[in-house]
Order: structure tokens, then sequence, then C-alpha cells
């Protein structure tokens, strides 16, 4: 399963077709409701990782910010994240930012959005001003 998600994940990356036909691809597989989670969630994890890194190559960027829509609709874990940073190590969890109740709802690491299912949150990269 995992492989069949990253396989039509890559090749929706590659073809540039609109976020649809991925949900389409996956939708044998899931159905139709799960295949639009998976499709939403999946492709937002694959383009926080992608910016992460590049943030951290650029030699430029050393943290990144969480942000949400700031809408009714924001989660606790994500409005307890917007406006955070955190450095762009892979290994950083996000958690440390959440108190203790809202740390249960995320049973695993947050490295990075997506948080959990369905999450529309991004991180942008923080760039410090050079001290002289």
């Amino acid at each position: 399963t995992q492989r069949g998600v990253g396989q039509a994940i890559s090749r929706w990356v590659n073809n540039g077709e609109p976020l649809e036909s991925l949900i389409d691809d996956l939708t044998p597989m899931f159905g139709r409701q799960r295949a639009e989670s998976i499709a939403a969630t999946e492709v937002t994890r694959a383009f926080a990782e992608g910016n992460r890194i590049t943030y951290q190559e650029s030699g430029v960027v050393l943290r990144w910010e969480w942000r949400t829509a700031q809408d009714e609709i924001v989660c606790p874990i994500c409005g307890t994240l917007n406006g955070k940073a955190l450095g762009l190590e892979s290994s950083n969890d996000w958690r440390g930012y959440l108190p203790d109740e809202i740390i249960r709802m995320a049973k695993k690491p947050i490295n990075g959005p997506p948080a959990h299912p369905n999450c529309r949150c991004w991180a942008v990269p923080v760039v410090e001003e050079a001290r002289q």
C-alpha cells in the first residue's frame, strides 16, 4: 500500500496534473473519501519535506515557521503551532510547543506539516539577518 501511494504521488508530481488525478489514482485502493484525505495529506507532507531540505541546503535558512489558515476549522494542534519556529533538522519535533493534553492527540512526532490527516498547514522559511 505504501509503495502504491508513493508511486501514485511520484507520477502525479512528475506529470503536473491537477490533484483530482491523484485522487482518481488512489480511489481504487481506498475508496473516494479516503483517497481525498490521503492525497491531500501526503502531498502536503512531500512538499513540506522538499521545502525543508531546500531551506536547509540553502545555507541561509536556519529555521522554519508553522503557519495555519487561522480560521474557524484550525485544530487545537495546529492552532497552537501557528507562528512557532523550529530548526530544520528532520529529527526536530514540533510537539515541544504543545501542552500535554494536546500532545496526547498527536500520537507520533510532528517533524513538519502535516500534523494530522487533512492538515492544511504549511511552514515558511525564517531568514535571520546577519549581525555585524
